[in-house]
């Protein structure tokens, strides 16, 4: 009878045990519970930001009229402008992304009117700007208390925008190829990568045709030897006379000598 007393009891101490387990977890739930809805899932950029308007519902009316929030956007697609080959104007693609860090917005929200009263739902609006990291995509949005505990489900927000622009063309960096060229055998000579030889003032080897004729750099009379060169009316001797004919020289000496004879012989006579 004992044993069955005692086992009696520990049933009833497991079920009590477990009744406060379950009446703490309703007591989460509970205030886990509410809603959160947005006024539209798709919301257009203006100015470089997206203003949200979203309606929360809470269990019961918050014990403080401002409720510090957090609003926790994760972002799921990404619209991305790119140019790509064979378009002229960017093409907007939709790029799948996931383990994304969270960007969180921490709010105070309002559930009091203007006379004090606290409700437990409440109408909230604010902005989503690029400075603050967001671009035009898909996001999924969660809004929690302070301590963590979420209000409502997710929800997808759309933030509808033009995200700068990103070049994917190839680069190409060939310019259009010369017309393949053909050797006398008629066999292909394959592409042709050389430059043009047809560029070229004069071909770059071979025999050069003359364009036209011009003075010789070297005067033909330079190669002609002159009379000293030949040896011709050299006088004899050691070489060591003085320039010209003595012949010459002598009759030159005479004439000067009678001249100054002359003249003496006119002073006298004078």
């Amino acid at each position: 009878m004992k044993g069955t007393t005692t086992q009696r009891g520990l049933i009833g101490l497991l079920g009590l045990f477990l009744s406060v387990i379950c009446a703490v977890l309703l007591a989460k739930d509970a205030s886990a519970a509410g809603s959160v809805k947005v006024k539209s899932a798709e919301v257009s950029e203006i100015s470089g930001a997206w203003h949200l308007y979203v309606k929360i519902e809470l269990p019961k009316p918050p014990s403080i009229p401002h409720v510090p929030m957090r609003f926790v956007f994760t972002k799921t697609m990404v619209y991305e402008r790119a140019l790509i080959d064979g378009h002229s104007e960017p093409v907007l693609n939709r790029q799948s992304v996931s383990n994304q860090t969270p960007s969180t917005e921490s709010l105070d929200v309002d559930f009091a009117d203007a006379q004090g009263k606290i409700y437990k739902g409440t109408n909230f609006d604010f902005d989503l700007t690029r400075t603050r990291g967001y671009e035009a995509g898909e996001y999924k949005l969660q809004v929690r208390t302070a301590d963590g505990v979420d209000i409502g489900g997710s929800t997808t927000i759309i933030l509808k925008g033009d995200n700068p622009v990103v070049d994917r063309r190839s680069i190409t960096f060939d310019a259009k190829k010369k017309p393949i060229q053909k050797v006398d055998n008629g066999v292909d000579g394959g592409s042709k990568t050389g430059p043009d030889e047809s560029e070229f003032a004069a071909p770059t080897t071979g025999d050069v045709t003359p364009a036209g004729s011009a003075a010789p750099f070297i005067p033909q009379s330079a190669y002609t030897p002159t009379d000293e060169e030949q040896g011709k009316d050299h006088p004899k001797g050691c070489g060591c006379s003085l320039p010209g004919n003595r012949t010459e020289n002598g009759i030159a000496l005479f004439f000067s000598l009678g001249m100054i004879g002359l003249v003496f012989a006119r002073r006298r006579r004078a």
